[in-house]
Order: structure tokens, then sequence, then C-alpha cells
């Protein structure tokens, strides 16, 4: 399993406890989908903090490739993020400013990736997207669904 949950629980307390996930199981496979569904306030939002490992979890275990996911450092926690998880934002986080490929570019730049092959691998995303024609545009030159292509591009 590359994701797996056994036993998730999560507990906020701001005065008085509020129990939000309360025994969560999941196995995500490599290059498997998943969707996660549920009514306002069921836990979605605070599930995906801690699969996405931007919020801790109480009580259970979170395994990503066999490593347990607790209490890492920031540094541990942030090289996780940066090669083992995406993230596909409702409204796309693009950076207004920078055009497609300077956007697919900058999480590639953060994994040092060298110039030449970060503009080389942001090209080949963005044709692989049929964006190729777009790279030189800013977000607000992009409809929505191209939008979305270029934040899941890289």
């Amino acid at each position: 399993m590359l994701i797996e949950l056994q036993g998730i629980h999560k507990t906020y307390d701001n005065g008085q406890p509020l129990h939000v996930l309360k025994g969560i199981d999941l196995s995500i496979d490599k290059g498997e989908f998943v969707s996660i569904m549920g009514a306002s306030g069921s836990g979605k939002s605070t599930l995906l903090n801690i699969l996405g490992i931007l919020d801790n979890y109480d009580e259970g275990e979170y395994h990503i490739d066999g490593k347990l996911i607790k209490n890492l450092s920031e540094k541990e926690a942030a090289h996780y993020r940066n090669q083992m998880i995406g993230f596909v934002f409702q409204s796309f986080n693009l950076i207004n400013f920078k055009t497609a490929i300077e956007n697919v570019e900058l999480p590639l730049f953060y994994q040092g990736v060298s110039r030449k092959e970060r503009h080389d691998l942001a090209m080949h995303y963005l044709e692989r997207f049929g964006l190729a024609d777009w790279a030189s545009h800013y977000p607000n030159e992009m409809s929505g669904g191209q939008k979305q292509r270029v934040a899941i591009a890289p």
C-alpha cells in the first residue's frame, strides 16, 4: 500500500472537545484515484489535512510507503509532501504574476531540479495536458479548466 490509515482519530478541543474522526481506516495503492465525499462538517478537510501531513492525528497509524507518519520534523514532513503528495485545490492556487510554465516550474525548483531540466520538464507536462500553446500565458488569460490542468501538471 502506498497510503495506509488504521484507526485514525482526531479531536479538536476549543473549550469543548469535538471528536471529528472516529477510527478511520483507508488504503490507497499507487496509481489509484480516490474521492472523499461527505456532508458538511463530516471531517473531510480534517482527513485531507492529515493525509497531506498538514495536521497531526491523535490515535491510530498513518503510513506512506511503509513509513510511519507521526510527529515528523517540519523538514521531514516537507520532504514527504514534496515527494509523495500532490494537492489540487479548488481555487487552483496559481501565482497570478507567473506564466503557466513558470507556475509548473515552481515545484520543480523546490525539488532542486536544474533550470534547464525544470523548463524541459514543465514544457513536457504542459504538452501532455494540451497546454503547450498556453505556456507564456498568465492565469487570468486562461479558462478554469486550463488553470486546473496547469495546477496539476507538476
